[in-house]
Protein backbone atom coordinates (compact mmCIF):
# COMPACT_ATOMS: atom_id res chain seq x y z
CA UNK A 1 0.00 0.00 0.00
CA UNK A 2 2.52 2.38 -1.20
CA UNK A 3 1.61 6.69 -0.59
CA UNK A 4 0.06 5.81 2.31
CA UNK A 5 1.80 6.48 6.11
CA UNK A 6 3.68 3.72 7.00
CA UNK A 7 4.73 2.46 3.68
CA UNK A 8 4.45 -1.00 2.22
CA UNK A 9 2.88 -3.67 4.35
CA UNK A 10 4.31 -7.28 4.52
CA UNK A 11 1.86 -9.98 3.68
CA UNK A 12 2.39 -12.46 5.98
CA UNK A 13 -0.82 -14.89 4.91
CA UNK A 14 -3.84 -15.22 2.99
CA UNK A 15 -7.41 -16.83 4.66
CA UNK A 16 -10.11 -18.11 2.68
CA UNK A 17 -13.46 -16.39 1.79
CA UNK A 18 -15.75 -15.49 4.41
CA UNK A 19 -18.42 -12.58 5.04
CA UNK A 20 -17.35 -10.16 7.02
CA UNK A 21 -20.06 -7.20 6.94
CA UNK A 22 -23.31 -9.00 6.99
CA UNK A 23 -24.98 -11.06 4.15
CA UNK A 24 -26.28 -10.31 0.79
CA UNK A 25 -27.86 -12.74 -0.68
CA UNK A 26 -27.06 -10.47 -3.65
CA UNK A 27 -23.66 -10.99 -3.85
CA UNK A 28 -23.24 -14.62 -2.04
CA UNK A 29 -20.65 -15.62 -4.61
CA UNK A 30 -18.62 -12.45 -4.60
CA UNK A 31 -16.94 -11.64 -1.51
CA UNK A 32 -15.93 -8.31 -0.21
CA UNK A 33 -12.24 -7.50 -0.05
CA UNK A 34 -10.18 -7.05 2.74
CA UNK A 35 -7.52 -6.27 4.67
CA UNK A 36 -6.21 -6.92 8.36
CA UNK A 37 -3.57 -4.84 9.05
CA UNK A 38 -1.93 -4.56 13.46
CA UNK A 39 -3.82 -3.06 15.63
CA UNK A 40 -0.97 -0.43 16.19
CA UNK A 41 -1.25 0.68 12.85
CA UNK A 42 -5.40 1.52 13.05
CA UNK A 43 -6.54 1.08 16.71
CA UNK A 44 -10.43 0.70 16.39
CA UNK A 45 -12.93 1.66 19.37
CA UNK A 46 -14.76 -1.91 18.43
CA UNK A 47 -11.37 -4.21 18.69
CA UNK A 48 -12.96 -7.61 19.53
CA UNK A 49 -11.13 -10.67 21.33
CA UNK A 50 -11.51 -14.13 19.83
CA UNK A 51 -11.40 -16.78 22.25
CA UNK A 52 -11.79 -20.22 21.54
CA UNK A 53 -12.59 -22.81 24.47
CA UNK A 54 -13.13 -25.98 25.61
CA UNK A 55 -16.46 -26.37 27.31
CA UNK A 56 -18.86 -23.93 28.41
CA UNK A 57 -17.32 -20.12 27.11
CA UNK A 58 -19.62 -18.15 29.94
CA UNK A 59 -17.55 -19.65 32.59
CA UNK A 60 -14.20 -18.29 31.40
CA UNK A 61 -15.53 -14.50 31.01
CA UNK A 62 -14.67 -13.53 34.80
CA UNK A 63 -10.82 -14.64 33.49
CA UNK A 64 -10.71 -12.92 30.39
CA UNK A 65 -11.75 -9.97 32.79
CA UNK A 66 -9.12 -10.07 35.32
CA UNK A 67 -6.82 -10.86 32.28
CA UNK A 68 -7.28 -7.58 30.64
CA UNK A 69 -7.88 -5.80 33.62
CA UNK A 70 -4.19 -6.87 35.25
CA UNK A 71 -2.92 -5.96 31.30
CA UNK A 72 -4.14 -2.07 31.10
CA UNK A 73 -6.75 -1.18 34.22
CA UNK A 74 -8.08 1.38 31.86
CA UNK A 75 -9.15 -0.84 29.41
CA UNK A 76 -12.86 -1.46 29.61
CA UNK A 77 -14.90 -5.03 28.23
CA UNK A 78 -18.01 -3.96 27.63
CA UNK A 79 -19.78 -7.36 26.09
CA UNK A 80 -19.14 -10.78 26.36
CA UNK A 81 -20.95 -13.18 24.18
CA UNK A 82 -20.76 -16.21 22.58
CA UNK A 83 -20.30 -17.30 18.98
CA UNK A 84 -23.98 -18.39 18.96
CA UNK A 85 -24.95 -15.46 20.62
CA UNK A 86 -23.40 -13.24 17.68
CA UNK A 87 -24.51 -14.65 15.12
CA UNK A 88 -27.79 -14.58 16.44
CA UNK A 89 -27.85 -10.97 16.65
CA UNK A 90 -26.70 -10.48 13.52
CA UNK A 91 -28.86 -12.36 11.43
CA UNK A 92 -32.05 -12.02 13.97
CA UNK A 93 -33.70 -9.96 10.66
CA UNK A 94 -33.33 -13.48 8.67
CA UNK A 95 -34.78 -15.58 11.79
CA UNK A 96 -38.12 -12.64 12.17
CA UNK A 97 -38.46 -13.05 8.05
CA UNK A 98 -38.52 -17.13 8.62
CA UNK A 99 -40.68 -16.87 11.63
CA UNK A 100 -43.78 -14.71 10.26
CA UNK A 101 -43.28 -16.54 6.48
CA UNK A 102 -43.46 -19.39 8.84
CA UNK A 103 -46.75 -18.13 10.72
CA UNK A 104 -48.28 -16.69 7.46
CA UNK A 105 -47.98 -20.27 5.82
CA UNK A 106 -49.42 -22.30 8.71
CA UNK A 107 -52.74 -19.79 8.62
CA UNK A 108 -52.41 -20.46 5.06
CA UNK A 109 -52.51 -24.25 5.34
CA UNK A 110 -54.74 -24.34 8.34
CA UNK A 111 -57.24 -22.34 6.15
CA UNK A 112 -56.89 -24.40 3.12
CA UNK A 113 -57.66 -27.78 5.25
CA UNK A 114 -61.01 -25.82 6.90
CA UNK A 115 -62.07 -25.16 3.28
CA UNK A 116 -61.09 -28.33 1.77
CA UNK A 117 -63.08 -29.93 4.75
CA UNK A 118 -66.02 -27.58 4.12
CA UNK A 119 -66.24 -28.37 0.40
CA UNK A 120 -65.98 -31.93 0.97
CA UNK A 121 -68.94 -31.81 3.51
CA UNK A 122 -70.87 -29.83 1.50
CA UNK A 123 -70.33 -32.16 -1.59
CA UNK A 124 -71.14 -35.26 0.88
CA UNK A 125 -74.23 -33.52 1.76
CA UNK A 126 -75.50 -32.99 -1.97
CA UNK A 127 -74.58 -36.63 -2.78
CA UNK A 128 -76.12 -38.56 -0.18
CA UNK A 129 -78.59 -40.00 -2.85
CA UNK A 130 -75.82 -40.81 -5.10
CA UNK A 131 -73.99 -42.60 -1.95
CA UNK A 132 -77.21 -44.24 -0.77
CA UNK A 133 -77.54 -45.96 -4.13
CA UNK A 134 -74.29 -46.91 -4.92
CA UNK A 135 -74.32 -48.70 -0.58
CA UNK A 136 -77.86 -50.17 -2.00
CA UNK A 137 -75.73 -51.85 -5.02
CA UNK A 138 -73.12 -53.28 -3.06
CA UNK A 139 -70.66 -51.38 -2.66
CA UNK A 140 -68.68 -51.10 0.09
CA UNK A 141 -67.13 -48.72 2.98
CA UNK A 142 -63.91 -49.12 1.51
CA UNK A 143 -64.91 -48.06 -2.11
CA UNK A 144 -67.02 -44.85 -0.18
CA UNK A 145 -63.46 -43.77 1.27
CA UNK A 146 -61.92 -44.09 -1.87
CA UNK A 147 -64.14 -42.13 -3.85
CA UNK A 148 -64.63 -39.33 -1.55
CA UNK A 149 -60.52 -38.99 -0.30
CA UNK A 150 -59.51 -39.28 -4.43
CA UNK A 151 -62.04 -36.30 -4.85
CA UNK A 152 -60.67 -34.41 -1.73
CA UNK A 153 -57.25 -35.32 -3.32
CA UNK A 154 -58.38 -34.37 -6.80
CA UNK A 155 -59.42 -31.00 -5.75
CA UNK A 156 -55.68 -30.57 -3.67
CA UNK A 157 -53.68 -31.96 -6.86
CA UNK A 158 -55.55 -29.36 -9.19
CA UNK A 159 -54.51 -26.79 -6.52
CA UNK A 160 -50.97 -27.51 -6.17
CA UNK A 161 -50.17 -28.12 -9.62
CA UNK A 162 -51.27 -24.77 -10.40
CA UNK A 163 -49.78 -23.39 -6.92
CA UNK A 164 -46.44 -25.08 -8.26
CA UNK A 165 -46.41 -23.01 -11.76
CA UNK A 166 -47.18 -19.67 -9.58
CA UNK A 167 -44.61 -20.65 -7.20
CA UNK A 168 -41.48 -19.20 -9.06
CA UNK A 169 -42.58 -15.84 -9.35
CA UNK A 170 -43.36 -15.37 -5.94
CA UNK A 171 -40.33 -17.15 -5.02
CA UNK A 172 -38.30 -14.69 -6.98
CA UNK A 173 -39.88 -11.41 -5.31
CA UNK A 174 -38.89 -12.83 -2.14
CA UNK A 175 -35.29 -13.99 -3.48
CA UNK A 176 -33.75 -10.91 -1.40
CA UNK A 177 -35.25 -12.14 1.92
CA UNK A 178 -33.31 -15.54 1.63
CA UNK A 179 -29.80 -16.77 3.36
CA UNK A 180 -28.31 -19.94 2.13
CA UNK A 181 -31.92 -21.11 0.66
CA UNK A 182 -32.52 -21.48 -3.33
CA UNK A 183 -36.01 -19.96 -4.00
CA UNK A 184 -36.10 -22.82 -6.71
CA UNK A 185 -35.36 -25.86 -4.73
CA UNK A 186 -37.21 -28.69 -6.19
CA UNK A 187 -36.49 -30.60 -2.88
CA UNK A 188 -38.26 -28.02 -0.67
CA UNK A 189 -41.16 -27.32 -3.52
CA UNK A 190 -41.72 -31.57 -3.68
CA UNK A 191 -42.01 -31.80 0.62
CA UNK A 192 -44.46 -28.59 0.87
CA UNK A 193 -46.21 -30.20 -2.25
CA UNK A 194 -46.49 -33.61 -0.63
CA UNK A 195 -47.22 -31.76 2.73
CA UNK A 196 -50.22 -30.35 1.66
CA UNK A 197 -51.92 -33.55 -0.09
CA UNK A 198 -51.51 -35.11 3.18
CA UNK A 199 -53.33 -32.47 4.58
CA UNK A 200 -55.78 -32.74 1.99
CA UNK A 201 -56.22 -36.57 2.90
CA UNK A 202 -56.95 -36.23 6.47
CA UNK A 203 -59.28 -33.14 5.90
CA UNK A 204 -60.96 -35.71 3.53
CA UNK A 205 -61.06 -38.51 6.10
CA UNK A 206 -63.95 -37.11 8.00
CA UNK A 207 -66.55 -36.40 5.46
CA UNK A 208 -65.66 -40.36 3.82
CA UNK A 209 -66.51 -41.62 7.61
CA UNK A 210 -69.78 -39.78 7.16
CA UNK A 211 -70.27 -40.88 3.68
CA UNK A 212 -69.85 -44.74 5.11
CA UNK A 213 -72.64 -44.21 7.42
CA UNK A 214 -75.34 -42.98 4.78
CA UNK A 215 -78.45 -44.81 5.39
CA UNK A 216 -79.70 -46.24 1.87
CA UNK A 217 -82.82 -46.70 2.62
CA UNK A 218 -83.09 -43.01 4.10
CA UNK A 219 -81.20 -42.30 0.88
CA UNK A 220 -83.88 -43.64 -1.42
CA UNK A 221 -86.68 -42.27 0.44
CA UNK A 222 -85.20 -38.57 -0.09
CA UNK A 223 -84.84 -39.87 -3.68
Amino acid sequence: MPGEAGGWFTVIGIVRDSKLYGVDPQQADAPTPAVFVPYAYQQTLTMGLTIRVSGDPSAITSSVRAALHASDPNLPLYQARTMDDQRRLNYWEYGLYGWIFGTIGIVGLALAAVGLYGVLSYSVAQRTQEIGVRIALGAGRREVLRLIIGYGLLLAGIGVVVGLMLAPASTWLAKSLLYNVSPFDPLTFAAVAGFLLLVAGLASFLPAIRATRVDPLTALRGE
